[in-house]
């Protein structure tokens, strides 16, 4: 090797989003390949999309650590280069590189970059997760570089299993080793339900040892195949793993109901001149405008209304971070599970232009294909279930933490209304469901905003006199 050039073991970067790990999907260059940063390295498969990640530098491709289908973690080697010039912000080795980091990598450590790099993924994986996570993964790393034995294996166990960090702490909770549990998700990846596994059958094995009975099979996985996965007590099942994207959203879900008390409100909107608006822009334009996109532009001005509808709360600082941005996301049905893109700017977009990104964003994310950048940001969701149901009139929709209320449509139907005290009529109707985190949203200033956003879909010179 030359004397101007280095090895460079690049690391698994962070997809964003809060995820840990990501599936080699498929190698785009060989080892011994020359290349170039304008190059892609490799496609990668998280839990909510499939990512191209590009080669970090300008060299040859000494090794890949990685085949398809592996699951790797953040922070993972994953390819080795060798290049002239290489980045600061990952550890290199060879010549020029600093020896003592490479003792403290060699003996389980980090040097104090990467320990730095390690600790900012973990906060980027939740912001009220763990402190104690990071905390534990500092000490192990401390730990590791120090001493070795049992004691250092024991403290760094579970820090070697993949693992989502709620699974982990979860684990933690329980007093459950991830390291004796066995992963039934992609790559060997440890699941709640492996721990629960684990943990009833280490029960059952102290029970059947204090009766005196033979002990059942050791892991949960043995212990499935042996009772057969095809019955239970009351006849036929089929069992499939809780993995990947829906894995992620089951997450998401408990999290967002363990941490926000939810309030829903129910609402209907006379739609008879959104839809005409609608039909007028439809024969002007290029291209249909979607009712989602005109409901979004109802939506914004009364965010800036209610500022407290667009905003976060910080638990850790005690704060209110109220958004003067207004980038809503938008729940999208997909094969795999729900996901929600977020449209950025909806308050400098016109509705054609909402119309046309809307479109494009839905594609995308169902064909796993979005960029990482889409999938975060968003201050408000809205959810449009009319689109996949004709009778439905009336829903709890779950807000999408750290935000604190989503908006739901349902389909806009005829009814009979009530114009005065002795005339009906049929007009369209929109049903509308607000759900608010009612630590920070009182019910009155819910109702206030719908009744905002209500004003404009009923009245289109007032939804255009506001845009």
């Amino acid at each position: 090797m030359s004397s101007e050039h280095q090895q460079f073991e690049f690391r698994m970067p962070d997809p964003g989003e809060g995820l840990t790990e990501a599936e080699i999907e498929t190698w785009l260059v060989a080892e011994g390949d020359a290349v170039d940063e304008a190059d892609v390295l490799c496609e990668v498969e998280t839990d909510k999309a499939i990512v191209e990640i590009p080669v970090p530098v300008a060299g040859t491709v000494l090794e890949l650590r990685a085949e398809p289908g592996d699951v790797v973690a953040v922070g993972d080697v994953i390819a080795v280069f060798e290049t002239e010039n290489p980045p600061s912000d990952q550890v290199a080795v060879g010549k020029g590189a600093d020896s003592e980091a490479d003792a403290t990598a060699d003996a389980g450590g980090e040097s104090e970059e990467s320990t730095e790099d390690a600790e900012n993924v973990e906060s980027a994986v939740s912001p009220v997760d763990d402190a104690a996570e990071a905390s534990e993964t500092a000490d192990a790393a401390d730990t590791g570089a120090s001493s070795s034995g049992e004691s250092t294996a024991t403290q760094t166990s579970d820090e070697r299993v993949f693992a989502a960090p709620s699974t982990r702490r979860y684990a933690r909770e329980e007093g459950v080793d991830l390291a004796a549990v066995d992963g039934s998700g992609p790559g060997g990846r440890v699941l709640r339900a492996d721990v629960d596994a684990h943990s009833q059958q280490a029960a059952t094995t102290e029970t059947g040892s204090e009766a005196g009975q033979p002990a059942p099979p050791s892991s949960g996985a043995a212990a499935s195949e042996a009772e057969g996965e095809d019955a239970d007590a009351h006849g036929e099942v089929v069992r499939r793993p809780l993995s990947g994207l829906r894995e992620t959203i089951a997450e998401n879900m408990v999290e967002s109901k363990q941490t926000i008390p939810h309030v829903t409100s129910g609402f209907e909107a006379d739609a008879t001149e959104l839809v005409a608006l609608k039909e007028r822009l439809d024969e002007k334009l290029d291209a249909p405008v979607s009712y989602t996109a005109l409901v979004m532009k109802a939506v914004v001005p009364a965010l800036q209304e209610f500022p407290t509808l667009n905003a976060t709360i910080d638990d850790e600082a005690g704060e209110i971070v109220e958004k003067r941005y207004y980038n809503l996301g938008v729940a999208t049905h997909t094969d795999d599970g729900l996901m929600v893109p977020v449209v950025h700017d909806v308050d400098r977009k016109s509705v054609a232009e909402l119309s046309t990104e809307l479109g494009d964003l839905a594609e995308r994310t169902r064909e796993r294909s979005v960029d990482a950048s889409d999938l975060r940001g968003g201050t408000f969701t809205v959810t449009n279930t009319g689109s996949h149901s004709e009778h439905g009139t009336f829903g709890t929709p779950i807000i999408r933490h750290p935000e604190v209320a989503i908006l739901g449509m349902s389909r806009i139907q005829n009814k009979p209304v009530a114009v005065d005290d002795t005339e009906m009529e049929v007009r369209k109707v929109l049903p509308l469901t607000l759900s608010f985190d009612h630590r920070l949203v009182d019910g009155v200033t819910a109702a206030q905003f719908a009744e905002y956003v209500i004003e404009a879909i009923e009245d289109a010179d007032v939804l255009v006199s506001r845009l």
